[in-house]
């Protein structure tokens, strides 16, 4: 049986890197690092043959501002997985991924990436195309976990996700997908039986345990969840995150509003600088993520509340052991049905949980009698 062919666009990147040796580590795919300096993607090959001897690993160039790039890079491929944090070119990296014949699938922040895809969602169905987005755990994990949870209830009515990370950013572009989420400013909470917009009165407090403590969290845009309220019947949901550190919350972040306020990516190069001085120099040295979904219902005739944690020391690789898990299902043949999908409503929850866990994310769940608030 021939290998599986997966092209990681933007493959010697952090999250790249990570994702490129947890796809060695835990499947049988062969693996093409891809970027717009091949010579780094050629190193980073190399490196990875060294490490793993008896896998496939190759290096091509592919510069997602270059169609011709990536027709070339393509050839091949059975499926494209994005990292490059390039969204403006988006439409183009997955209309050559449809008329290459390859799968494709994104890690990608952004929530107005979405459009651009569905678009294209007619033309990806009738190729019997498989194309997934919003892969990785911000998004990603807040469908998984709120779906994963539904078990515990007879009469779901709350979840609410809530997460806070330490990392630092390799170089200031890695911050400009940040820059534009919080730019847009499209935060949603659903209340009441319906979604409204959100801002940072709508703020709340989450217990992050030892690692963080408690933190202000604020909410966010998060379409992956949109639909889960109807299907589950949840009364109350929402996505927050906590904050980077008192320089970027407090100054970067409002420059940003500002800014964008005056024209969309006005200013990006400087602030994507500013937010990259201010997380590397101000964060904490305790780098990190976690990840909770605390959510309440009733069980049996008795009011039950589930806390479901997720943590890692690695950012990198809690960004990646998500994807790998559901490349896993693709691989197996769990995830063949054309079309566009969201990660975080395709994949079998359960499986993805156990997979995380095998490949060392920490994740506990704590059930608790309470009144449901």
């Amino acid at each position: 049986m021939e290998q599986t062919v997966i092209l990681i666009l933007g493959g010697y990147g952090g999250v790249g890197r990570s994702l490129s040796r947890l796809v060695l580590r835990e499947t049988d795919a062969e693996v093409v690092v891809a970027g717009r300096r091949k010579e780094k993607a050629q190193e980073f090959a190399q490196a990875l043959r060294k490490e793993f001897s008896d896998s496939s690993v190759s290096a091509r160039y592919a510069d997602a501002s270059d169609p011709k790039s990536l027709v070339e890079a393509y050839r091949g491929v059975d499926m494209v997985l994005v990292t490059a944090t390039t969204p403006q070119y988006l439409h183009q990296i997955a209309l050559t991924a449809l008329g290459a014949g390859c799968d494709y699938l994104d890690i990608l922040v952004q929530q107005n990436t979405i459009p651009q895809l569905r678009a294209l969602s007619s033309e990806i169905a009738k190729a019997g195309r498989v194309f997934i987005t919003q892969a990785g755990f911000h998004p990603g994990l807040p469908a998984v976990f709120i779906r994963y949870a539904a078990q515990h209830f007879d009469d779901y009515r709350k979840a609410l996700i809530g997460m806070a990370m330490n990392a630092r950013f390799e170089k200031p572009e890695s911050s400009h997908e940040i820059i534009h989420e919080v730019g847009e400013s499209n935060a949603e909470i659903y209340q009441e039986g319906r979604w409204r917009k959100a801002n940072y009165k709508d703020a709340i407090k989450v217990d992050f345990g030892s690692r963080f403590g408690i933190r202000t969290c604020f909410p966010l845009q998060m379409e992956e969840i949109r639909e889960l309220p109807q299907t589950l019947g949840i009364g109350e949901t929402g996505v927050y995150v906590a904050g980077f550190n008192w320089f970027v919350d407090n100054i970067v972040f409002p420059l940003i509003i500002v800014f964008q306020k005056i024209k969309k990516g006005m200013g990006l190069n400087a602030l994507g600088t500013l937010m990259y001085w201010g997380v590397n120099t101000f964060s904490s040295p305790d780098l990190g993520v976690v990840f909770l979904l605390d959510a309440e219902g009733v069980k049996g005739g008795k009011n039950l509340r589930v806390k479901i944690i997720a943590e890692h020391d690695d950012t990198f690789l809690f960004t990646s052991a998500p994807v790998v898990a559901c490349l896993r299902q693709y691989l197996d043949g769990s995830l063949t049905k054309p079309g566009l999908w969201f990660m975080g409503t395709m994949v079998d929850d359960s499986r993805l949980m156990e997979d995380m866990k095998q490949m060392g994310i920490k994740i506990k769940t704590e059930i608790t009698n309470g009144n449901v608030r």
